[in-house]
């Protein structure tokens, strides 16, 4: 249940609703489809809908019962901790706008709130320049061969942390966050 990786257009449609990328979130840990609505501010009834597209696709499943004044309730969780998109996927036109807002934008939001949690625990008495958090942004020019070797040197570091995460899963040591934006203005 490590990770899931979503390899076709259809599946990644489903995952990159912001509604459902919030439903998600919630369902990491096993949730009844009334607790996850509560948390949600939303009627129960609206979620169903979402919920079986997400089971349909894999991303969820039912991991248990509650007997609730008669009625089965089902419980359910995300079928993986990570769920790891197929890049070319989302840069094609078969992947929609709206999606890629969706999934784009939970992802920088999700960042913006952890970073800022991370700001409020750091440890003031840490020394210079501390290691963390830490947030830079920058605008440069590149030829196309820097383009190419910074891109490479970019997809080297996100291997590195991925091993790294992988061969440290069991620690007992803090977890730390990358989130990488690259692009073109």
């Amino acid at each position: 249940m490590s990770e899931l990786w979503l390899r076709d257009v259809e599946t990644i449609k489903v995952f990159a609703d912001s509604l459902r990328l919030r439903i998600i979130k919630r369902m990491e840990e096993p949730i009844t489809v009334k607790q996850v609505a509560e948390e949600l501010d939303i009627p129960a009834a609206k979620l169903y809908y979402h919920i079986n597209l997400l089971q349909k696709h894999g991303l969820i499943q039912v991991v248990g019962h509650n007997l609730e004044t008669g009625i089965v309730e089902k419980i359910y969780q995300v079928t993986a901790r990570q769920f790891k998109l197929v890049n070319p996927l989302i840069a094609g036109a078969e992947f929609p706008v709206e999606a890629a807002s969706a999934l784009f934008g939970n992802m920088l939001a999700e960042t913006a709130e952890d970073f800022l949690y991370a700001l409020t625990q750091r440890d003031a008495t840490e020394g210079e320049p501390p290691r963390h958090p830490f947030l830079s942004k920058k605008a440069f020019r590149l030829t196309d061969a820097q383009l190419t070797a910074l891109h490479g040197q970019l997809d080297a570091l996100i291997q590195q942390v991925t091993a790294l995460g992988a061969e440290n899963a069991d620690l007992d040591e803090p977890q730390f966050e990358l989130t990488l934006v690259f692009y073109k203005k």
